[in-house]
């Protein structure tokens, strides 16, 4: 048994935080790559809605309804931060901070009422994983069969994955569809050029607070299905979730270089798994675990290395190795009439236009 569990810990507990914290890297790839701000506030919320729910748990309460609270929480962590950029004037790096640290305060409060210990038994209290994993264990016991023992030790592991894939899949196709409507077209617009988003007529403010509240209900989402998976919250359940988020999005997008909005939710998914089956080999390498925020920290260095590397061998490429000439036709009043097209094409495609693209 010892054995089983050495191999599902290897090429299963990837699969199982890859699901549940590639909710956090949509969140992350929101924030970071559709409105361009760097949002450290993951640090902080993540712990504070862990703490949140095993506390809520705890108590007995629905652990659906523990769900749609965190989602609440953690999109109202994400207007708090918009409102600090937009109305107080802050960088939106520090406004990420102060957020952070305020969740994180909170955290720490909801820790010291509950005298330093913010768990429950999952044996006795409800997730929303475990109700699939009794299913089948009944199913087990119905048929009566012989490896009863080993079909609910992997049970376990299946509900958790199952559960995490469908809630992922629900939420991607759901940020799909969302992000081609006319609201969600003029977010990416306000990500990609605020001035010119402005001057077609969209409201800056309202799409930043939409946007960033987005990004912080999925934070809070994959914070609470990662309190229920672990039956316990930790102040120090936040600590280095900005560096795991982005190096999954950087990792998946150097892999499959996604040219499509649909291949970056793809990318991003798939990279958070490939990113903790890595983090699986760290671990062999670091048996005491003292080094493995170090080489999390060198693999985040390592994978925009290497994607710096790949864009400069595109760019030789596409260049032939050397600066192009101008050629008839290609100067400097051409570029601009390209240039002018193609703003023109992109506020259409933002306004719902899409057949111009």
């Amino acid at each position: 048994m010892i054995y089983v569990s050495t191999i599902s810990s290897f090429f299963i507990n990837p699969w199982v935080n890859g699901l549940i914290l590639g909710l956090m890297v949509l969140g992350v790839f929101i924030s970071f790559r559709i409105l361009d701000i760097a949002d450290l506030s993951v640090e902080g919320i993540v712990p504070m809605i862990t703490l949140f729910t095993a506390a809520l748990i705890g108590d007995g309460l629905n652990p659906w309804l523990v769900l749609f609270l965190s989602i609440i929480i953690g999109a109202v962590c994400g207007v708090m931060n918009a409102l600090l950029t937009i109305y107080l004037k802050t960088p939106p790096l520090l406004s990420g901070i102060i957020v952070m640290a305020l969740t994180f305060g909170v955290g720490i409060m909801i820790n010291s009422l509950r005298s330093g210990s913010v768990s429950f038994d999952a044996s006795s209290s409800q997730t929303v994983f475990n109700w699939l994993q009794n299913a089948l264990n009944s199913i087990a016991t119905d048929w009566d069969l012989s490896s009863k023992r080993e079909f609910m030790f992997w049970s376990s592991y299946l509900s958790y994955i199952i559960v995490a894939l469908v809630i992922l899949l629900l939420i991607s196709a759901v940020i799909y569809f969302f992000f081609g409507t006319e609201l969600g077209m003029a977010i990416r617009a306000v990500g990609k050029n605020k001035t010119m988003a402005r001057a077609n007529g969209i409201n800056i403010n309202r799409m930043m607070i939409i946007g960033l509240a987005i990004s912080g209900g999925l934070v809070g989402l994959s914070a609470t299905l990662y309190g229920q998976h672990n039956t316990m919250g930790l102040p120090t359940d936040g600590q280095g979730m900005i560096v795991i988020g982005l190096s999954s999005l950087f990792l998946g997008e150097t892999i499959f270089s996604p040219r499509s909005f649909k291949m970056s939710l793809v990318s991003a998914i798939a990279g958070s798994i490939i990113y903790w089956y890595l983090i699986q080999i760290l671990m062999l390498i670091d048996t005491q675990g003292f080094m493995l925020s170090i080489y999390k920290a060198l693999l985040l260095i390592l994978i925009i290395g290497v994607q710096l590397l790949i864009a400069v061998i595109k760019d030789k490429i596409g260049t032939g190795g050397r600066n192009k000439e101008i050629e008839p036709g290609n100067g400097p009043s051409q570029t601009r009439k390209q240039l002018t097209s193609m703003k023109e094409s992109f506020v259409r495609h933002c306004l719902g236009e899409r057949s111009v693209c």
